[in-house]
Formats: C-alpha cells, sequence, structure tokens
C-alpha cells in the first residue's frame, strides 16, 4: 500500500510551511534542519507546547529518529519532493533545493489550489525524484478520481484503502473498472469490506489504524481540492455508510485525467534529450496554463519547439494534440532537470559555505495592499428590471439550494462559464444594479462608446472594462492596459462625467493565479499617473451581489471608486 506521510491536517497550512521555507531559504542548498528553523520562526510548527527556540531545544535529540520537529518535517519535505517542489541534490538525500515548479507555487499566493491540484496529479511512481517502498508503476491521485468516476461517483474510506492505495499498478486501459468491480463486490454488507480490509492489515503486519492514518493526508488533498465532498451510500443490504463524492469539478478533473495521455519514466527516459525537452517543457506549460498563468510569454518558445514535440509524440505514439499527464519536476533527474530549464542552473550557496541563509529573506515583494476585503454598508436600494430580475431569482434559488453566499457565486460562476460578450455584459450590470448603483452596458455596434459598460457613483461615471469567459477565460494584463486606456479616453474626449480618482474597473471570469504582471502594472499605472485600476472577478462579484441579498449590504461607494487591485470578497 502506498504510505502518505501525515504531517499536517489542512492543505492551507501545508502550503504556509513550504512558503514559510521557500521565501528563507531559497537559492540554497538546505538541509532539514535549515528548515526546521525557519519553520518554528514561522510560529507553523510546536514541540512540547512550546514555540521559537524553545520548541526547537526541546525537540532536538541526539537520536534523529527521536526528534519531533525533524521527522514532523522530514514528512513534509517527503511530501514537497513528491510534488516536484523540493528536489534532493546529487550528493545528497537530505540536502534540497527549490524548484521551479515550487516557485510558481509561491507566484500564485492565495489562489495555491489550482497549481497545488496540478502538482497531486502529477506525483507517478516510479520517479528519480523519490523512492518509495514497494514497486509501484502508478499515477496514485488519477488512478483515485478514474476509480471513483468507474465505481459509482465515490468511495468510502476504507475502499480507498483497500482499491486504489493498494494497486500495484494503473497501466492497464481497464485498470479503474477493474478495481471498480472489485469494489462493487464489497458492497454488500459491511462484514464484506472489513474483512478485506482486517486481511490486507494482516498482510502488511500492521494495524488498520495505522492503514486509516496513510490516508489522511490523500483525503485532505481531495477534499481540499474541492474534487470530493462527504455523502453518505447504501450497501446492498440497507444500511448506510460514509463515503467520499465526487463534486461536478471532481468529475471534470476525473474525466480529463482519463482522456489525457499518461506518460510514464520508462517511456520519457527513452527520449533522446531535444525531445524529451520539447515535450516536458509542453506538459510543464500546459500544467500552468490549466492552473491560470499567462503562458503568453512563452508562447515564441514553444512555437520553436513544435518539430521536436511532435518527433517525441510520433516517437512514443502520442496523438497529435492529445492532453499531456506528465509533470517533468516530478519524474526526472536532476541532471535533465537542469538540462532542460537553464534557470535551475543557477548558482546555489551551500548552508555550509560561510553565508547564512536565515540571515537573508529571499523571496517576493509583497503585494497585500492589492488584495482589498469589501468595506460593507446598508443597501439602499436595488436596480429592478426584467434582466435585473431574473439574475436576482438565480441568485437566490442558488442560495437556497446551496446554502452560503461562497457555494452560490461559485455555482453562478459555473453557469455563467460558457457566456458570450452578448449575455456576460449585461450580467454584469444587472449585478451592479442589485448591488444599489445605477449601470449601463454598452450595445453592440455602439463604437464611440470605448467602454465595455459603466457604473455611476452620483452623477460620475466608472468606466468597467468586461471580458466574457468565451473572451479569455483568465484575465491578463491586456485588460488592464485597456481600462487604462478607457479612463484616458474618458477624461480626455469627455461623453460622460467622471473624475480624474476615480477608479477605471476590469470584470472578468477569473483572475490569474500568476498576478505578479497584474499587480506590478496595476501598482506601476498609479504611481507613474496617479490613476487607479480596480479589478473584480465574476465569482467575487457574485459572492458580494449574495451577501447583498441576504444581509441586505452593499460595497462601500467610497470604496468602489477609489479601487485598487483585487476586489477580495
Amino acid at each position: 500500500m502506498l504510505r502518505f506521510p501525515n504531517p499536517g491536517s489542512t492543505i492551507a497550512n501545508f502550503v504556509a510551511v513550504y512558503t514559510a521555507a521557500f521565501e528563507r531559504l531559497n537559492g540554497f542548498v538546505v538541509g532539514l534542519d535549515d528548515i526546521v528553523a525557519v519553520v518554528v520562526a514561522a510560529n507553523l510548527a510546536t514541540s512540547s507546547g512550546y514555540m521559537g527556540d524553545e520548541a526547537v531545544a526541546r525537540s532536538t535529540r541526539q537520536d534523529r529518529s527521536r526528534d519531533p520537529l525533524y521527522n514532523q518535517l522530514k514528512m513534509y519535505a517527503e511530501l514537497f519532493r513528491a510534488l516536484g517542489w523540493l528536489h534532493p541534490t546529487e550528493d545528497s538525500s537530505l540536502s534540497y533545493t527549490f524548484t521551479l515548479l515550487g516557485r510558481q507555487v509561491i507566484a500564485a499566493e492565495r489562489n495555491y489550489l489550482p497549481i497545488f491540484g496540478e502538482s497531486v496529479l502529477g506525483i507517478s511512481y516510479p520517479s528519480h525524484v523519490l523512492k518509495v517502498k514497494g514497486d509501484f508503476d502508478l499515477r496514485p491521485f488519477a488512478f483515485i478520481l478514474r476509480t471513483m468516476l468507474a465505481a459509482g461517483g465515490y468511495l468510502s474510506r476504507d475502499e480507498l484503502i483497500v482499491g486504489p492505495l493498494s494497486a500495484n499498478s494503473d497501466r492497464n486501459s481497464d485498470a479503474a473498472t477493474r478495481l471498480a468491480t472489485m469494489i462493487a463486490g464489497l458492497r454488500a454488507n459491511a462484514k464484506h469490506i472489513d474483512s478485506s480490509l482486517a486481511k490486507l492489515a494482516t498482510h502488511r503486519k500492521t494495524q488498520i489504524n495505522t492503514l486509516h492514518n496513510y490516508t489522511r493526508w490523500p483525503i485532505a488533498v481531495l477534499r481540499d481540492c474541492g474534487w470530493v465532498q462527504k455523502a453518505a451510500a447504501s450497501y446492498r443490504d440497507g444500511t448506510q455508510f460514509e463515503v467520499f463524492r465526487l463534486t461536478a469539478e471532481g468529475e471534470s478533473v476525473a474525466q480529463r485525467v482519463s482522456r489525457a495521455f499518461d506518460i510514464r519514466l520508462d517511456q520519457i527516459d527513452k527520449l533522446p534529450l531535444p525531445e524529451k525537452a520539447a515535450l516536458s517543457l509542453e506538459a510543464h506549460y500546459a500544467m500552468l496554463g490549466r492552473a491560470g498563468f499567462e503562458l503568453t510569454p512563452v508562447v515564441p518558445r514553444l512555437e520553436s519547439l513544435l518539430p521536436a514535440r511532435e518527433a517525441a509524440r510520433r516517437r512514443l505514439g502520442i496523438p497529435s494534440g492529445r492532453e499531456l499527464l506528465f509533470s517533468p519536476f516530478q519524474s526526472l533527474s536532476v541532471p535533465d532537470i537542469q538540462a532542460i530549464f537553464p534557470s535551475e542552473k543557477a548558482a546555489l550557496i551551500d548552508r555550509q559555505g560561510g553565508r547564512d541563509p536565515l540571515a537573508t529573506t529571499v523571496g517576493r515583494g509583497s503585494r497585500d495592499h492589492l488584495f482589498v476585503a469589501p468595506i460593507l454598508v446598508p443597501a439602499v436600494g436595488e436596480g429592478s428590471g426584467e434582466g435585473v430580475e431574473a439574475v436576482k431569482r438565480e441568485i437566490l434559488d442558488l442560495l437556497k439550494r446551496r446554502g452560503s453566499a461562497a457555494a452560490a457565486a461559485r455555482a453562478f460562476a459555473e453557469l455563467h462559464a460558457s457566456d458570450t460578450k452578448t449575455s456576460f455584459y449585461p450580467l454584469i450590470s444587472y449585478l451592479f444594479q442589485i448591488l444599489g448603483y445605477r449601470s449601463d452596458y454598452s450595445r453592440a455596434g455602439v463604437n464611440y462608446q470605448r467602454w465595455d459598460a459603466c457604473v455611476w457613483l452620483g452623477n460620475a461615471a466608472i468606466p468597467i472594462e468586461i471580458k466574457s469567459p468565451t473572451e479569455e477565460i483568465y484575465l491578463s494584463t491586456k485588460a488592464v492596459r485597456q481600462a487604462l486606456e478607457n479612463k484616458i479616453v474618458l477624461l480626455s474626449r469627455g461623453g460622460l462625467a467622471t473624475r480624474k480618482e476615480l477608479t477605471s474597473l476590469i470584470v472578468g471570469f477569473k483572475i490569474p493565479n500568476e498576478r505578479a504582471e497584474m499587480s506590478t502594472l496595476i501598482d506601476d499605472i498609479f504611481h507613474a499617473y496617479s490613476l487607479s485600476i480596480g479589478v473584480v472577478d465574476l465569482e467575487n462579484l457574485a459572492k458580494l451581489t449574495a451577501r447583498s441579498l441576504l444581509e441586505k449590504v452593499t460595497i462601500a461607494p467610497e470604496q468602489l471608486g477609489s479601487l485598487r487591485g483585487f476586489l477580495d470578497v
């Protein structure tokens, strides 16, 4: 059985530990003791009820196998390696460097879940990055999702143990179906699964509670990625049991990995280096694209590699255009990674080489000022009209069925994921009207109106640049430039009354996880021209609207008028 360590209870804390280590130690060759010191200093780990230096002192043992903090961070490091965020050096499996993939997790900031989910799906065995006990030929999390899909859309914890986590291989095309058939046979009554679990524990010479412990991290992953939720199912004798059922998002991911071409180590390693590099770069940047990163800067490079990519596909029998399921940072050797991603060759300073990494903070500059929580004030009314009422009914219905503003907003965004500008532009205007603001949108063919919509504060207009999901799923720096143009045109040519200090808004379907370029541009525009650019995605706008309907509140006019950065409801 695959044994995943369990260093913590939530993925949020798991990523926080990595972030703390990265921001202080990136650029150095480090050991576990370095990571322990940083994580304890960030108050993310304790020992014997103590924090800080006292925690380290009380934890440290001459026998490192009895050192609680050392062993806890050893578990973290093992998982960071499996995710491709931390690599062992060629000299020692207990000396580490931080990877490009790990840096992209940090760049995603609070929207880390998409790139975390891609990293989870990238875990596969065997791998040059991490050795595990047992002869596995398995991509575990993709196989779990595929098995769930084949087993009625759900698995219980014990079915997870005796099923995909105990599989040695998933390479056969019908592996998930055959495993689902076996699991279906255990669903007659509770005795069947209990007996199967007991036999596994006896065979593994361990306790059932130990087998349960091995599932804690996988279940936290599936839950926190939004791929499963707790539910109830019935054995054939009518008794109920707790299961983890695929959500709509989880089912979509399961279907995607089922369709993708799964590249394994034995396949990629037989390619000549130019073809291996081209296919690895294609797979890596495809992961980032699915996670919401803007790929425009790397498109020319990927296009230049097209002949080598196609040659690699022909050699491995991969149809042209078929999606790849492969993560180079989680499979390839360190020399291959350094050859394919030259930035990974950057000079690294040994922890023992005279410079203390703990003396220097290494990491991204803070952009916290660009994440703006709404200031809520009592609503003074809301718009009316056929379109407004239809949207209001839709949100109220979702609130009734989903139970919270956050869940309703997610569902609302999913329902409008295929909207064209014809329906999306008025939708945005209707949402602002429900919030109590006068708003209008530009009709198709009205070319003199440079902006897509406007919202009024008193007699002054705020222009809105709108990007429908069929125009672009993730907002880009192009939208920031267009929002700036909207403001400049409005100030220079008139057409609507406005004021320079009022923001220029962008509303789109999703905000990219890698927001460094957008953030930098928004700050540069403010510092150079004293003009504010505010950004709102559909889910946050819908969440604000849902709260408005529930709590009779709205965003404060003065905050809406001065918004700079990303509205974070």
